[in-house]
């Protein structure tokens, strides 16, 4: 069964972006579990009695909100929750190894200063569980094409499975978008005959394209080719980690005009 986690902070942005999942995988042998972090008082004050279990409480209260909303628009699922004080990084990490967590689902914009989906998506997307970032903006449609940035580095069947498993649910074709950035092109032909069999069965197309800076040309290809979808391999090593480890990375979290799946790099071994 497949297990996807769904980070919220009750904002619109983190209840549009379980509706994606919901639309896109369904309910049927999907597993969804709501996880919402909260500050815990960092010290006890006798003038505030209880403020830590008060805390608590609403976080608690605000969730079964969030999970009856939820079920609202879904219908019959199986849908647990998880209400933790700790990092929401460290408590998504915690759920993916412990319960085997496939995917995480979430909105890139939190609400006001607090934020906590917002203020963590980099954090997140950096993670070793495969991720969607939801914006705002998203405007729900069905997926039909899926944008892959490819860097001409080392594709695997291990890292590019959530993506392939979408485009199969889906019958979408994907897009491999080589993007330079001045830098010497990759031999196509090796490359394409490599990853025609990695995609056996999966519509794809290839194009190339020359962008120095990266995320805007992703975004006017998605923009042009009607693409609902982007999906980017984060590498520990190459031009994509200069891309993770900067200001880019949440600027490409924070403003593509599409659902973005960042798919962690495998062939260094599971997570």
């Amino acid at each position: 069964m497949l297990h996807i986690l769904l980070p919220t902070d009750f904002s619109d942005t983190s209840f549009k972006a379980a509706t994606f999942a919901f639309d896109l995988f369904g309910t049927g042998q999907v597993k969804y579990t709501a996880v919402h972090t909260y500050l815990k008082p960092a010290f006890d004050n006798v003038l505030l009695p209880r403020i830590g279990d008060s805390t608590r409480i609403e976080a608690v209260n605000g969730l079964r909100r969030f999970e009856r909303k939820c079920r609202k628009y879904a219908g019959k699922m199986v849908l647990a929750r998880k209400v933790s004080p700790s990092m929401l990084t460290d408590v998504l990490n915690e759920l993916a190894q412990k319960k085997g967590a496939d995917l995480i689902v979430m909105g890139t914009q939190g609400a006001g200063n607090y934020g906590l989906v917002g203020s963590n998506t980099t954090a997140v997307v950096l993670a070793r569980t495969p991720v969607i970032t939801v914006p705002s903006q998203w405007v729900p449609a069905p997926v039909s094409r899926i944008l892959l940035a490819y860097d001409g580095g080392t594709l695997d069947s291990s890292t590019l499975k959530p993506l392939i498993d979408v485009a199969a649910r889906t019958h979408a074709e994907v897009v491999l978008a080589h993007v330079r950035d001045n830098i010497p092109a990759f031999d196509k032909r090796a490359d394409r005959k490599h990853v025609a069999e990695l995609f056996d069965g999966v519509p794809h197309t290839f194009v190339t394209v020359q962008g120095d800076e990266v995320m805007k040309t992703m975004d006017d290809l998605a923009r042009q080719g009607r693409i609902q979808l982007v999906a980017v391999i984060h590498r520990q090593k190459g031009f994509w980690e200069g891309l993770f480890h900067s200001s880019k990375a949440k600027r490409m979290a924070l403003h593509t005009t599409v659902p973005l799946l960042v798919l962690p790099e495998r062939t260094q071994g599971p997570k």
